[in-house]
């Protein structure tokens, strides 16, 4: 699978949400959203600082910019992309397609909790028609580096089966 250039510009800006992330003490996630070749927004995951389960990076910007991209859908029918350094979960996956992103970039596979490889055909036919081009990858050692660093800056068993789960799947990758 090829990425452009663009692509490899907006994963970088939302590697560098990531990292800022990291740095607060979250998962390090970060995601930029992107309509019709333009960045409408950039965050990062705050769960621990919202002290909210719901604040994952990806939801963190369709709430933030939802009003725009319902526009984009109901009057110029603009190109909607999610780019997210990990793998987005069922919600964030669900909520892609409610707000019916067309392309979702991700660098990381998420093996605890991804979502994308769903089949969509077993879903009801509205969402079948919603399914968004997933494309998966660009820049996975980068994130996955970062998620590395920050599950081992955490000492409880949680996080131990989680590193194990991460440090196999990244032996499936060679």
């Amino acid at each position: 699978m090829g990425f452009s250039k663009k692509d490899e510009f907006f994963m970088n800006l939302a590697i560098k949400e990531a990292e800022k992330s990291l740095k607060k003490g979250n998962y390090p996630v970060g995601a930029v959203l992107v309509i019709s070749g333009k960045i409408i927004g950039k965050t990062s995951n705050s769960l621990h600082i919202d002290k909210n389960l719901f604040s994952h990076a990806e939801i963190n910007l369709m709430r933030k910019y939802s009003s725009k991209i319902k526009k984009s859908v109901d009057i110029s029918k603009g190109k909607i992309e999610i780019y997210t350094t990990l793998e987005p979960c069922l919600m964030c996956l669900g909520s892609s397609l409610m707000h019916r992103v067309n392309r979702i970039i991700f660098s990381c596979p998420d093996p605890r909790c991804g979502a994308t490889g769903l089949d969509e055909k077993t879903l009801p036919k509205w969402y079948f028609k919603q399914w968004p081009k997933i494309e998966e990858g660009l820049f996975k050692e980068k994130s996955y580096d970062l998620m590395i660093e920050y599950i081992k800056s955490k000492n409880q068993k949680f996080f131990k089966d989680i590193l194990k789960m991460y440090e196999t799947m990244k032996k499936e990758w060679k």
